[in-house]
């Protein structure tokens, strides 16, 4: 019964997404709709039908597998193949087509799909969770529900054909006589895998999902190889942050560390459950964690977005890979590009960057950060380059015990900072401040106490009014061509307000001071801005 809301609410928000609405000073308000009846399959009035096969893999082509024709939900895969062979499911890659969709609407390694990273198969571990179910000897099972209007095909790219004891897929579905009910309609599943090796230490935050278009995020698995020396334990690298709909109506989810992400507390240990948990917790010869495997799906707790989801996850220097699963409307847009077998192996490498296609990619930021509030420095103190810079200012922050604790430095001088102009895109229209203002300090170490700027430059065609809106957290100021346009104060989280402004023709500068307390969205340090013209475009 909970699996049917999750979709169902995501079918609200699909329904619900028009076009833009003109913003108001006190934001964009945009509500939901939608029925939210129970999604039982067995009233569904479908014929419950069978694909198995046993498919002769063709190396280094695409092998089609399952190719269902019509309408109809697929509610279970089931596929196997040797235990012995810990590279088959690394190196063949799965790829799922809806309808006559061009692009493919899921995309991960054959075992990365199940849950199973670093190229394990189902004789190292079990899974037992809500949508992923791993049995002794290898059988790996999906219970994702999939929705087709016209059809589905599923596709393996073989780049390791199996090594004896066969390969085997099994794929039930409820076949429809004329067409998909209509409340299943709109809404296809998806599915991403993407792998960073290794992570930055100290900057950019783990991707996991950046995805266009209006949906449910469903879940993610995670898989992560510890590099050591490690100055910093994965789990205290900072929490999640999800930014949905910087677009309209902006949030963000932001959570304390990243084993709390997973549900735990006070670091991870071997755990099953129907949405958390880590099937895999390895060692090495030292004692220390080696390898770890996790998961989370949102079924009571779902995550609706309009326009956009962006999912991140702390991360300090180590290997990562994941996949995330989700729901939404329209095709999908790429956001990595996975690469060969041999490049795409735990031992290779793939840094930030790499295979990465960064779609909703914006204005174009310089951030200044962080500097300290303090009863002699307030925040409404005026330095000389928040009206004008020079673009080469240059400074110094020394890190405070009060911001984060215990101060233990894990580099030399990472205990301070050094404060220049750095460059950073806005996605989806949101910006973090603490992607370059994060000290080399152990634990969670995002600062607090502090203020930062970011500076852009927009071009407009003509002169003209426009409606500005920012969303943020704690105190921020704007300057539009050096002239103060807006103050506000948020003191309860994440808010987005609208203000009237006026664009001369030509570059536009736009400064933006935001605080950052310790407040209720534990170090919530981001904001959001677009630019709407008074037709709401």
């Amino acid at each position: 019964m909970l699996v049917c809301i999750v979709v169902l609410v995501c079918l609200a928000v699909c329904l619900a997404a028009s076009s833009p609405k003109v913003p108001e000073p006190s934001g964009i308000r945009t509500e939901y709709s939608g029925n939210e009846e129970a999604w039982d399959l067995s009233g569904a009035g479908g014929q419950p039908r069978r694909v198995s096969a046993i498919p002769e893999l063709r190396q280094n082509e695409w092998n089609t597998i399952v190719d269902i024709r019509g309408a109809g939900i697929i509610t279970h895969l089931w596929f196997t193949f040797p235990p012995k062979d810990e590279n088959f499911g690394r190196r063949n890659l799965l790829r799922i087509f809806w309808d006559e969709n061009k692009e493919p609407s899921v995309v991960a390694p054959l075992s990365d799909f199940f849950g199973f990273p670093f190229g394990y198969t189902g004789k190292e571990y079990r899974i037992d969770s809500e949508f992923l179910v791993a049995t002794p000897a290898n059988g790996l099972n999906s219970y994702f529900r999939m929705p087709f209007s016209r059809r589905a095909r599923i596709e393996i790219f073989a780049e390791q054909q199996e090594s004896g004891g066969g390969f085997y897929v099994q794929a039930d579905y409820l076949a429809f006589d004329e067409r998909l009910p209509e409340k299943y309609e709109p809404i296809r599943f998806c599915a991403q895998f993407r792998f960073e090796t290794p992570t930055q230490a100290y900057g950019r935050h783990y991707l996991f999902l950046d995805a266009t278009g209006a949906g449910v995020l469903l879940g993610v698995t995670l898989g992560i190889e510890l590099n050591y020396p490690a100055p910093d334990a994965w789990y205290h690298g900072g929490g999640d942050t999800i930014f949905v709909d910087g677009e309209e109506k902006p949030s963000v989810l932001h959570g304390i560390g990243a084993e709390d992400f997973f549900g735990f507390s006070w670091g991870v240990g071997l755990f099953g459950a129907r949405y958390v948990g880590v099937p895999l917790q390895q060692l090495d010869e030292s004692g220390r964690i080696k390898r770890l495997s996790l998961y989370r799906f949102f079924v009571s707790d779902p995550i609706p977005f309009r326009k956009s989801i962006r999912g991140l996850i702390g991360a300090i220097g180590h290997n990562m890979s994941s996949v995330a699963y989700w729901y939404q409307t329209g095709p999908v847009i790429p956001f990595f590009q996975v690469p060969p077998a041999d490049k795409r192996m735990p031992e290779s490498k793939a840094p930030l960057g790499t295979y990465d296609l960064e779609p909703g990619k914006g204005l174009q930021w310089r951030l200044l950060a962080p500097f300290e509030i303090s009863a002699k420095v307030p925040f409404e103190y005026v330095r000389e380059f928040e009206e004008r810079e020079r673009g080469d200012e240059s400074f110094v922050y020394q890190v405070r015990r009060g911001n984060v604790g215990r101060v233990r430095p894990t580099t030399p001088g990472g205990d301070r900072i050094e404060v220049s102009w750095k460059n950073l895109p806005a996605f989806h229209h949101f910006v973090d401040f603490n992607e370059v203002a994060r000290p080399a300090v152990e634990l969670i170490s995002l600062q607090t106490g502090v203020l930062g700027y970011a500076l852009a430059y927009v071009n407009a065609d003509i002169e003209r009014d426009v409606w500005i809106c920012v969303g943020f957290d704690d105190e921020l100021l704007l300057r539009l061509n050096g002239d103060i346009l807006f103050r506000g104060v948020h003191g309860n989280g994440f808010v987005q307000e609208g203000v009237r402004g006026h664009l001369k023709k030509g570059p536009n500068r736009v400064l933006i001071k935001l605080s950052n307390y310790d407040n209720s969205t534990w170090r919530l340090w981001a904001f959001s801005f677009s630019i709407a013209d008074l037709g709401g475009r």
